[in-house]
């Protein structure tokens, strides 16, 4: 009878360890909401889901009560693949600008797109619910634009 409990226990073990580690991946649906940064000017993002599959957001900051629209961004599916697609007032002839999904980790996706003069790769990482690391750059890995945001709404 012993024998028969130990496997009994050792089961329910393996089972609570399975439901420990077998958590969602991070899906860039979890960037929905408001998102300002930690450190450095003060710059906000906002992401909302535009429907399945599709997010859509804006980056601004706030200058004594006046709101500066810097980007306006969105994340969709194209040709089967995940896209970030960024239009910036006053570049690239007001044209949205995509970058093609090229590395898929949990809770971190890298965006390139080599044809673009500047930003060639675009990287979002969600540290926690509450911490999201962003990066701009060339596809070298120089001119570095660092961003580190807290979530404050949703």
């Amino acid at each position: 009878m012993k024998g028969k409990y130990c496997i009994f226990l050792v089961l329910i073990f393996l089972a609570a360890a399975c439901n420990i580690t077998d958590k969602k991946p991070a899906s860039p649906e979890q960037l929905a909401g408001l998102w300002v940064t930690s450190e450095g000017p003060l710059l906000y993002e906002e992401w909302w889901k535009t429907g399945s599959n599709e997010l859509a957001g804006r980056s601004f900051s706030i200058n004594q009560g006046d709101t500066f629209h810097l980007e306006a961004m969105r994340m969709a599916v194209s040709d089967g693949k995940l896209h970030f697609f960024a239009r910036v007032p006053g570049q690239n002839q007001e044209q949205e600008v995509g970058f093609a999904l090229v590395q898929e980790a949990s809770g971190s996706w890298i965006f390139e797109n080599p044809s673009h003069d500047y930003p060639n790769r675009i990287i979002y990482q969600l540290v926690s619910d509450t911490s999201l690391y962003a990066r701009i750059e060339n596809t070298k890995g120089n001119k570095k634009k660092e961003f580190r945001f807290r979530r404050i709404g949703l």
